[in-house]
């Protein structure tokens, strides 16, 4: 090798180290908390993400009702990695890298479906419902493999564990126990699905599947976001306070005048919590309606299992921005998938609550239609403000976003989490904190 190119292989891996560097990028100081545009922006940095989150965390990959049975499959993402989660004929639910051993052929490219084996239609290798290699082709024939060929053992398999049916998986096999990782997350659960009366949800409805030109984690920041609505999504307001409910809303977006959702969404709480979870809290300011209404009695019923102050909860706002890629808002699962540093998918799984009555899971269907389908009001708002976004970071001259609004009034609860006022960007905070742990190692 010449003296010219051994310069020019230390000046590219020189600019490839200083370009994957993340230390630096969150600012954080007793007032102080503001992000770098590189966070959003810089290829290397989303390469990072993909190798020391999506590979370090719990990452959610499914919901058990898509699986109910045995040979049942679902295909997924953790990060850029496709994985296919299945359940074995012990109803046993593995989640494994949907990556054939042999030449690296994705093995499913089905959203989903029922098997009792996967086959790699390359050169047809088999493999059972929970990964092992069970059958190559024409082994010895032809000049085939030798009998003592170290065969691998077959997909790769990831630690699997499951919170209420919320299916998680992770590269890592150090990574701590998941119901320790959700932490206060797990009370959103909670509330969500005991809205049913018997515990549980069910994904009914086809999902809304949609890219946005902008970063994953606008995705993951906007959805515990209160302090945007009024302003991104002014004509939903005007909309609502000119024909309340008469559109079809069925009660989700409170208040029947623009100075009424403006005082609902200036009430409650936000949570920054560890491991980069973020919560919203707004309990219904009065349950009489709901307990006196068409489906008193379904209502009636979580009172008498949960009590009052659980309903106004579950009534109210009661959103959750998981880390990395869940959200739970309303009667829907929502998912994000990071494909390119301006590019990512959400997916948005309407859900009905198991038990509950007809009426009420069709009412929360039609309003989930309102506003996040295809034809809907937020949705098309939110991914507008996404690719704004990062049309705006494409360019250098302004380096730092500001993510201090509450940072003063935020409490530390002692265990790590903080409580914030109901538009603090406190839930952003908690992604961000996090995202600096992962990626600095510190």
């Amino acid at each position: 090798m010449s003296e010219t190119q051994c310069v020019s292989e230390k000046i590219w891996f020189a600019q490839s180290e200083s370009a994957a560097d993340t230390h630096g990028l969150v600012k954080r100081a007793p007032r102080t908390f503001r992000i770098h545009t590189r966070a959003y922006t810089d290829p290397s940095v989303f390469a990072a993400e993909m190798e020391k989150i999506f590979k370090k965390t719990w990452v959610f990959v499914a919901h058990e009702c898509q699986i109910p049975n045995a040979g049942d499959y679902q295909t997924s993402y953790i990060g850029m990695q496709p994985v296919i989660v299945s359940r074995d004929a012990e109803n046993k639910v593995h989640v494994l890298v949907n990556r054939c051993v042999h030449r690296g052929a994705v093995i499913c490219r089905d959203s989903h479906g029922h098997g009792t084996e996967f086959n790699c239609p390359y050169h047809g290798w088999v493999y059972g419902l929970d990964g092992k290699l069970l059958a190559m082709s024409e082994r010895r024939e032809a000049g085939g493999y030798s009998d003592d060929f170290a065969a691998p053992e077959g997909l790769m398999r990831l630690r699997v564990e499951t919170y209420r049916g919320f299916i998680f998986a992770s590269f890592n096999p150090d990574v701590q126990p998941l119901e320790e990782y959700l932490g206060r997350a797990k009370g959103v659960i909670d509330r969500k699905l005991d809205m049913s009366p018997v515990g549980e949800i069910d994904f009914v409805s086809r999902p809304y599947v949609s890219r946005y030109q902008g970063n994953w984690k606008f995705q993951a920041e906007n959805i515990v976001d209160e302090y945007h609505f009024m302003h991104t999504h002014k004509a939903f307001v005007q909309l609502q306070a000119k024909y309340g409910q008469t559109t079809g809303d069925f009660d989700v977006h409170k208040g029947g005048s623009a100075k009424k959702m403006r005082e609902v969404r200036f009430s409650g709480v936000t949570w920054d919590c560890e491991n980069g979870h973020g919560l919203v809290e707004t309990p219904s300011g009065e349950i009489d309606s709901y307990l006196n209404g068409e489906y008193g009695d379904y209502f009636q019923g979580i009172v008498d299992r949960h009590g009052a102050q659980t309903l106004a909860s579950m009534t109210g706002k009661l959103s959750a921005s998981i880390f990395p890629n869940l959200g739970l808002i309303h009667n829907q699962v929502r998912v994000w998938r990071p494909i390119a540093p301006d590019l990512t998918e959400v997916t948005i799984y309407p859900y009905e609550l198991k038990g509950a009555p007809a009426g009420y899971n069709e009412g929360m269907l039609r309003s989930q239609e309102r506003f996040y389908g295809p034809a809907g009001h937020g949705q098309a708002d939110d991914v507008e403000i996404f690719a704004r976004n990062q049309q705006g970071l494409a360019g250098s001259a302004v380096e730092w976003l500001i993510l201090e609004r509450g940072v003063e009034t935020d409490k530390p609860t002692g265990d790590g989490d903080f409580k914030g006022l109901t538009t603090s960007e406190a839930p952003q905070r908690a992604l961000w904190r996090e995202w600096d742990k992962l990626m600095t190692g510190k």
